[in-house]
């Protein structure tokens, strides 16, 4: 009852200051409202047996501009460098998780299900998204385009929402504190496949975008995408290096410098064409498997600075979600929900029974497939303004917009549970996120 008090209480002074400021709101108020709204929401929600994760989502959901307009798109923009903060802090925890000798007896399931269950997604997604908007005229995003500018299209918006979402997965262990073997083959595929849909997408907007008459150099384009993703990874091990070597020399004060260093990627990476999720994740896997350094205690002693970055993270996330545009395009998006979450399903079972995992791989792995967030945001936003067809553009963006609030809002609470029951959960002393 005190955090729903307090809920109404934190969104009313929110409404007054807002209604009293003309409607303006710096990047300080959208903060430290996000932040409260986001704890107190994921109190609640936890006490009726959901995780936190879903309480975040949903503070930001009805802050945001599409329902109470609490935070705005300004204020919501204004804060885009601590989503990017609190990426390059997933993606160094995800990589410090991934023991490369714990992953080596598994990795004949993580190849047999990224080729079978992501990329089996992508041309799955693809081929239905054409049926739906070539059969059936569900939706506009082919309108004007020929069979082939149509196919190329398709696949763009197939590889954009085969993305995982590590964030969520990490987010899901902590709080369960989960460990085994189900949480390194769930964790392992999401970071190896979130990888493999940024080759897989930066190949097929190329091709896209020369079949639709945007025209691209395929050189310059090759060279592009070698640049950001070995450019990315030797960067990510030269951070790795430091922050390693930093640990060990120093010690004292590793939080803050981790927290500086994932700032400065975050800000500087984009300006230099690397991508920061990868900088992040090679750093990570670096420190855990080469360094010196205890990976396992920077990690605890990071857990503190995590705690309120990630609660305005995922409420960012939440406010993202169009719930207007969701409405109106509500039966393709299922559509295309559900065919997502079978072939992952189908495929992992596949894979699982190829490799002779084990049992609870097998019956739970394929949904850590499932949950998505940050990278098909952003991949949302990149078909929105890069190409050059704009029905195609904004159509599709709704589409991806679409499944991913699906997919956000639903899959944490199954996740979560599927972890419960697999037996797994309490295996490892980790932050309880939320507490």
């Amino acid at each position: 009852m005190i955090p729903l008090i307090l809920l109404l209480c934190v969104g009313g002074l929110m409404h007054a200051v807002r209604s009293y400021a003309g409607g303006a709101g710096g990047t300080e108020l959208a903060f430290g409202f996000l932040l409260l709204a986001a704890y107190f929401t994921g109190k609640i929600v936890n006490r009726f047996g959901m995780p936190k994760l879903t309480g975040y989502i949903i503070a930001g959901v009805v802050s945001g501009q599409f329902v109470l307009d609490l935070v705005d798109l300004k204020m919501n923009a204004s804060l885009k460098v601590v989503s990017d903060v609190a990426t390059c802090i997933l993606a160094l925890t995800a990589g410090s998780e991934l023991n490369l000798r714990k992953l080596r007896p598994v990795m004949p399931t993580l190849r047999g299900m990224t080729l079978f269950a992501v990329i089996g997604a992508q041309f799955a997604i693809a081929a239905m998204l054409f049926v739906l908007g070539t059969v059936v005229h569900l939706i506009p995003m082919l309108d004007g385009l020929s069979a082939m500018q149509s196919l190329a299209a398709c696949f763009v918006v197939g590889v954009a929402l085969s993305a995982q979402s590590p964030a969520v997965m990490m987010a899901i262990l902590s709080e369960t504190g989960a460990e085994g073997p189900l949480s390194q083959v769930m964790l392992g595929s999401v970071v190896l496949a979130d990888f493999v849909v940024l080759v897989m997408y930066s190949a097929a907007s190329s091709l896209a975008l020369a079949v639709i008459g945007g025209g691209v150099d395929l050189v310059e384009t090759s060279l592009k995408v070698t640049w950001e993703l070995l450019g990315s990874i030797v960067f990510g091990v030269a951070i790795g290096m430091l922050i390693g070597r930093y640990v060990v020399a120093v010690k004292r004060g590793s939080t803050l410098f981790i927290v500086m260093v994932c700032v400065v990627v975050a800000e500087i990476g984009t300006r230099i064409e690397l991508d920061s999720l990868i900088v992040m994740l090679a750093a990570g896997i670096y420190l855990e498997n080469f360094s010196r350094a205890n990976a396992h205690e920077v990690l605890h002693d990071l857990q503190m600075a995590e705690l309120p970055v990630f609660l305005v993270f995922f409420a960012l996330a939440g406010g993202k979600i169009h719930i207007d545009e969701l409405g109106g395009a509500i039966v393709p998006v299922l559509i295309i929900a559900v065919t997502r979450a079978a072939v992952f399903y189908f495929g992992s079972k596949a894979a699982c029974a190829a490799t002779g995992a084990q049992h609870v791989v097998a019956k739970y792995a394929w949904f850590g497939l499932v949950p998505q967030s940050g990278l098909a945001l952003a991949l949302a936003l990149l078909i929105l303004n890069t190409f050059p067809t704009p029905m195609f553009g904004e159509a599709a963006s709704v589409i991806v917009f679409g499944v991913v609030a699906v997919n956000e809002l639903i899959s944490p609470v199954i996740l979560r549970a599927m972890i419960m029951r697999s037996g797994e959960a309490g295996r490892r002393a980790a932050v309880k996120i939320g507490h």
